[in-house]
């Protein structure tokens, strides 16, 4: 039998669906920065524009996105932060 995938712990989480690509980017930002370096924050968003742009843009930043995955609305992602990029 082989061992199971670690879980990965999730430290905080925001429901963005619903919010425009922009709000919902704005509002990642702001959660992220109240968070501790390497702590994963689970982030719900819209498929189509939001799913293009928010992850792209996240990463921009220097965060790691660790899961993308179909949610029953939307889609769920698992956003690693990393410090900011000098």
């Amino acid at each position: 039998m082989e061992p199971s995938a670690p879980r990965l712990q999730i430290d905080a989480s925001l429901d963005a669906r619903g919010t425009s690509g922009p709000e919902t980017y704005r509002q990642a930002l702001a959660r992220l920065a109240q968070m501790a370096e390497h702590k994963v924050l689970e982030l719900h968003i819209d498929e189509g524009e939001p799913l293009r742009t928010i992850p792209y843009g996240l990463r921009a930043e220097g965060h790691e996105i660790l899961v993308s995955e179909p949610a029953k609305q939307g889609v769920r992602l698992l956003v690693r932060k990393r410090a900011p990029l000098a």
